[in-house]
């Protein structure tokens, strides 16, 4: 099985010839907010202040080997394949080697070695990357409220390694409480909400039917991992 990349509804090998031959997986680095005290030894760290750590964007780092039959179809090649990745910004990157997720990427540079032979060359091609990898697929949880002032109790698991927010469908007005903190209530519709957040490892999630009408609930999110 050839080894290549998948971004967008482009594959590197299939469409270029592109193969991949090493890759470099990095981690993100931490960001750090940090706080000297004046004429003190002491120093603050406020990097994790609101209970989450927030990182860099990570580094993602291929080399491509390419390969032709004579040279000008290899400088061909290399001129497509180069300005495909070059044009990747805040896309999908799916690697073979990982799995069911993937990383939203964005192309940052790219060094040629022509080294290799006159129908041979390699490509190291570097992406910035959001730093977790996301799940393809969303976890999903559905609810059927009989109707009004029916409440459901559900526990939910997110195996992230922060909290991540949660996309809610649903057919009645409701009352959505996550944990014993947040509360909102949500007329009938659909949406992706930022203050729904969702905190890692094992929630119980309280549903309460608003309206006079039986409604289901289709709670979804996807994991975002390292």
């Amino acid at each position: 099985m050839i080894d290549q990349l998948i971004i967008g509804d482009k594959a590197s090998f299939d469409d270029f010839a592109a193969s991949v031959a090493a890759r470099k997986i990095k981690m993100p680095k931490k960001k750090k907010i940090k706080e000297t005290v004046p004429f003190s030894n002491m120093t603050y760290d406020f990097s994790a202040i609101n209970g989450e750590t927030y990182w860099e964007e990570r580094e993602l780092e291929y080399v491509f080997e390419l390969t032709a039959d004579t040279p000008e179809e290899l400088e061909e090649l290399k001129r497509k394949f180069s300005a495909w990745v070059a044009s990747v910004q805040a896309q999908e990157l799916h690697d073979p080697h990982i799995p069911d997720y993937h990383f939203i990427a964005t192309y940052d540079d790219m060094d040629p070695d022509d080294d290799e032979g006159l129908d041979k060359c390699t490509l190291t091609v570097t992406f910035t990357a959001y730093p977790y990898m996301i799940a393809d697929a969303p976890k999903v949880y559905e609810v059927d409220l009989p109707d009004t002032e029916q409440a459901a109790l559900i526990k939910v698991l997110n195996e992230s390694e922060h909290p991540v927010s949660l996309t809610v469908k649903n057919t009645t007005g409701i009352t959505l409480k996550i944990g014993d903190s947040f509360t909102a209530a949500l007329t009938a519709g659909s949406g992706t909400y930022d203050a729904l957040k969702l905190p890692k490892g094992l929630t119980t999630v309280l549903l309460a039917n608003n309206d006079s009408r039986e409604g289901t609930v289709r709670l979804s999110f996807y994991e975002e991992v390292f």
